[in-house]
């Protein structure tokens, strides 16, 4: 689930070693968000496989229930409150079609061969929190630019990743994720970041993966052994993103509709939305939310685009 740039972080453990206000994590607290990162992981293999023409997204949600459930853990956005006063969240995962870009509700709506699914879930065990999304093509129609599209996403994304060594400053991360997506053709959104998690799904800070003014000024930071983020490009097809002459990404910008929750560009967009949760180690990055490499296509177990991070 990704943070709108209005919501506060929650408020982390008075125990836990901070950088400003980020906590650096020890080994085992990592470990431990990386047993609720294979929670989110099975989740999402759930999800996958339900998703054909004709079912529908309360199916997905249904699945990623059973699965969570029956790992001894709990939905972390079940219930999530509405940073804007609206109701709670009502589902287990969020699952967002086509123009819509984050935070979809599911429910009645059927699933079309060729529509492209974002699936994002969070988890908690034992008290830690792990977050991850994946995009997914409805079989039935062979669309190869949307195919293309989704590839080029995780590639972003894995680029980005690829950089998180101890020393890089998150804007050098940005830079390098909206850079690829503009080489590709592609647009991104802009108001709905990555972030930390911990103890809460999402916790300070906020990780844009894109470059702004704002993160230059004020909400920049250098990644330090320890950090666990959340990493989520959005990209838009064909949305021709521009980088202005003080390396600022030129997005496009959305907000929720009037359900409270699903963020949405217009109609004949196409958005994709793919995340992992990642911990920042001395050796460089570590993947927490890994999925298992027999599915088609790039996942987190795929060294896509020559980025050399292999999960």
């Amino acid at each position: 689930m990704s943070q709108s740039v209005a919501e506060r972080p929650a408020v982390v453990s008075v125990r836990e070693e901070r950088h400003g206000a980020i906590a650096l994590r020890t080994a085992d607290e990592i470990a431990a968000i990386e047993r609720a990162g294979a929670v989110v992981a099975a989740a999402l293999e759930a999800a996958q496989g339900v998703i054909r023409a004709g079912a529908s997204t309360s199916e997905i949600d249904r699945a990623v229930r059973a699965s969570i459930a029956g790992q001894g853990a709990e939905p972390s956005f079940l219930g999530y409150p509405n940073p804007n006063g609206g109701a709670a969240f009502p589902a287990a995962c969020c699952v967002s079609v086509d123009n819509e870009v984050v935070h979809g509700i599911p429910g009645a709506r059927t699933l079309r061969a060729g529509e492209l699914v974002k699936i994002d879930v969070g988890a908690r065990l034992d008290g830690w929190c792990a977050d991850a999304a994946v995009a997914v093509v409805v079989p039935g129609a062979v669309d190869s630019a949307l195919d293309a599209f989704v590839a080029d996403s995780w590639e972003t994304l894995h680029a980005g990743i690829a950089a998180m060594q101890p020393g890089a400053r998150w804007s050098d991360i940005a830079d390098r994720m909206q850079r690829l997506a503009v080489a590709r053709g592609h647009g991104m959104v802009d108001g709905w970041h990555g972030h930390g998690v911990g103890r809460q799904v999402h916790e300070a800070p906020q990780a844009p993966s894109l470059v702004s003014h704002g993160l230059r000024a004020e909400r920049d930071f250098t990644l330090l052994p320890g950090m666990v983020l959340a990493v989520e490009p959005i990209l838009v097809l064909g949305g021709r993103g521009t980088i202005d002459a003080d390396g600022c990404m030129q997005a496009q910008t959305a907000a929720a509709g009037a359900d409270g929750w699903t963020v949405a560009l217009p109609e004949g967009s196409v958005v994709c939305h793919v995340e992992h949760t990642v911990a920042v180690t001395r050796s460089g990055p570590r993947i927490l939310t890994r999925r298992p490499a027999n599915r088609a296509g790039c996942d987190s177990n795929t060294n896509h685009g020559g980025c050399g991070l292999t999960g």
